[in-house]
C-alpha cells in the first residue's frame, strides 16, 4: 500500500518520538538509579561521620572520667556530661542513616555496650582506672564503632563502583541514542527522498519533456499516493491532448477531404454553364447537385460555427414553450425525400408534449440524430422515431439499423473530430455533429446516450425535461 504524504509525515513522527521516548527513558532511569546510590553513598557518609564523632565523645568522656577521679574538680564532671550527651546525639544520627541490615544489628550492638558503658559511669567510679591504662568496656566499644565504619567504608566503595557502572551505561545510552536520531533523520530523509523529492523531480522532467514536436514520455507513477494521483491526472491530461491533437488532425484531413468533394463538384456542375450548349434537363439536374453542395458546405460551417460557440461559452438559446411532438414530426418530413432506400417510422403521443427550449437548436439535434441515422445505414432499412413521456420529461429514441458502433467508442464518438474508426473512410463526415447535439442538450438540461452493436445497428436517445432548460455552462 502506498502511504500518502500525510500518513509519511505521520509515520517520521511517530518514529522520532518513539527513539525520542525510548532515550528519555532510558536516561531517567540511569539518572533515578545514580541519584539512589548517590542517596546511599551520602547515608554511608553520614554513617561514618557519626560513628566516628560517637568516638571522639566516648574518649572525651573516658579522658573526664579519669581526670574526675585525680582532681575531683566539677569541671571534669561537666565535661563528662557534655561528653555523653554528644555520644547519644551522634547515636541518633547514626540510627538515621542505617543503610542494612547488617548494620541496623551492629548499631544495636554499639547502642547496648554504649548505655551499659554509660550506666556503670554513672554508678561507679573510675574503678581505680589511671590516666594511661585502657577501659576494656570502652576498648569493646571502640572495636564495634570500627566495624561499623568499615562497614560503611566498604557499603561506599561498593556504591562508588556500581554509580561508575552505570555512568559507563549511560554514556552507553546516549552514544545509541545518537546512533538512534542520527539513524532516524536518515529514515526520514530516505523516504521524503523516494516518496516525496524524486517524484516532484521526475514530474518535472516529465513537464519539461513536454514540448512541442518532441516525444512525450509518461510521468512515472511513484512516490506518495497525492503525488501518484497528480502523476496520473497530469498523464491523462497530456493523453486527452495528444487525442485531441490527433483528432485535429484528423479533422484537418477530413475538411479537406469534404471541401474538396463539394468543390470539385461545384466546379463540375459550373463548367461549361457559359457556353449555352447545356440542355435545360441536365442544367436542372446541375443546379440540383450545387443546391446539394452549398447546403453540405453550409452544415459544415454551421457545425464548426457551433463548436466554436460552444467551446467559448457563447451558445444563446431562446427558450420558449413548444409542443415537442411537432418538431420530431418536422423533422421526420424532411428527412423522408432524403433516401428512397430508408423508412422512416415515427411514432409519437397524440396528446401535446410541450417542453420550453429553443426550436431552432431542437430541430438541429433531431436533424443530426435522423441525417446520421441514414447516412451510417448505406444499405437502406427502417429507421424508427419514437417520443415518449419519461423522468418528468421526455424521451426520443432514433434507431437505425446501419452499421453500429464498437463498444470502446461508445463515449469517445461525442467528443469533438472523433469518428468511429470503422466507417472513417468510407462515410464523409468531420465528427462534429454528436458533440455540438450533446452540447445543446446539456444547455437544455438534457442528456444523450447510445446503445449499439456492430453491424445490427444503433438506438440514440435524447432525455429532455418538461420545465424551463438551464442556461449554458461556459
Amino acid at each position: 500500500m502506498t502511504p500518502s504524504l500525510r500518513g509519511q509525515r505521520t509515520a517520521s513522527a511517530v518514529l522520532l518520538g518513539l527513539v525520542t521516548l525510548i532515550t528519555a527513558g532510558a536516561l531517567v532511569a540511569v539518572t533515578t538509579w545514580m541519584g539512589r546510590d548517590s542517596v546511599h553513598l551520602w547515608q554511608a557518609g553520614e554513617s561514618v561521620r557519626a560513628a566516628e564523632e560517637l568516638e571522639i565523645a566516648l574518649l572525651q568522656h573516658s579522658r573526664e572520667r579519669r581526670l574526675l577521679e585525680v582532681t575531683e574538680a566539677e569541671e571534669h564532671a561537666h565535661a563528662m556530661r557534655e561528653a555523653e550527651t554528644q555520644a547519644h546525639y551522634w547515636l541518633e544520627q547514626a540510627r538515621g542513616h542505617v543503610g542494612g541490615a547488617s548494620e541496623a544489628e551492629l548499631l544495636a550492638d554499639v547502642t547496648r555496650e554504649v548505655e551499659a558503658y554509660f550506666t556503670q559511669a554513672r554508678s561507679d567510679s573510675a574503678s581505680g582506672l589511671l590516666v594511661g591504662t585502657s577501659d576494656p568496656a570502652l576498648e569493646t566499644i571502640l572495636a564495634l564503632t570500627e566495624r561499623l565504619v568499615n562497614v560503611n567504608v566498604t557499603d561506599a566503595r561498593n556504591l562508588m563502583e556500581e554509580a561508575q557502572r552505570w555512568d559507563q551505561r549511560a554514556d552507553l545510552i546516549g552514544i545509541l541514542a545518537v546512533l538512534m536520531l542520527l539513524t532516524g533523520v536518515g529514515l526520514v530523509l530516505w523516504a521524503e527522498r523516494r516518496l516525496v523529492y524524486r517524484p516532484v523531480e521526475l514530474l518535472q522532467e516529465a513537464l519539461m519533456g513536454l514540448q512541442l514536436g518532441s516525444t512525450w514520455t509518461p510521468a512515472p507513477e511513484v512516490g506518495a499516493q497525492e503525488l501518484r494521483n497528480i502523476a496520473r491526472a497530469f498523464n491523462d491530461m497530456v493523453s486527452r491532448l495528444e487525442r485531441q491533437r490527433e483528432a485535429q488532425v484528423s479533422f484537418l484531413a477530413g475538411v479537406a477531404h469534404d471541401l474538396r468533394n463539394p468543390i470539385t463538384a461545384l466546379k463540375l456542375a459550373t463548367s461549361g454553364a457559359g457556353s449555352g450548349e447545356i440542355p435545360p434537363e441536365r442544367a436542372l439536374q446541375r443546379l440540383a447537385m450545387v443546391e446539394r453542395q452549398v447546403e453540405r458546405l453550409g452544415r459544415m460551417v454551421n457545425d464548426l460555427l457551433d463548436t466554436t460557440r460552444i467551446e467559448a461559452g457563447q451558445l444563446d438559446l431562446h427558450l420558449e414553450e413548444h409542443d415537442l411532438a411537432e418538431l420530431v414530426r418536422e423533422a421526420v418530413e424532411l428527412h423522408r425525400p432524403i433516401s428512397d432506400r430508408h423508412v422512416l417510422e415515427l411514432q409519437v403521443p397524440e396528446s401535446p408534449t410541450p417542453v420550453r427550449c429553443d426550436a431552432t437548436r431542437i430541430s438541429q439535434v433531431l436533424n443530426n440524430l435522423l441525417s446520421n441515422a441514414i447516412k451510417y445505414s448505406p444499405e437502406g432499412g427502417p429507421v424508427r422515431i419514437h417520443l415518449t413521456p419519461a423522468d418528468g420529461g421526455y424521451r426520443i429514441t432514433v434507431t437505425d439499423s446501419g452499421v453500429g458502433i464498437a463498444p470502446s467508442e461508445k463515449e469517445s464518438i461525442f467528443e469533438p473530430f472523433r469518428r468511429s474508426a470503422s466507417t472513417r473512410e468510407t462515410i464523409p463526415g468531420v465528427g462534429l455533429g454528436l458533440a455540438v447535439t450533446r452540447k445543446i442538450l446539456a444547455a437544455h438540461g438534457g442528456s444523450m446516450d447510445v446503445e449499439s452493436e456492430p453491424g445490427k445497428g444503433s438506438t440514440f436517445s435524447v432525455r429532455l425535461p418538461a420545465g424551463a432548460a438551464r442556461p449554458p455552462t461556459p
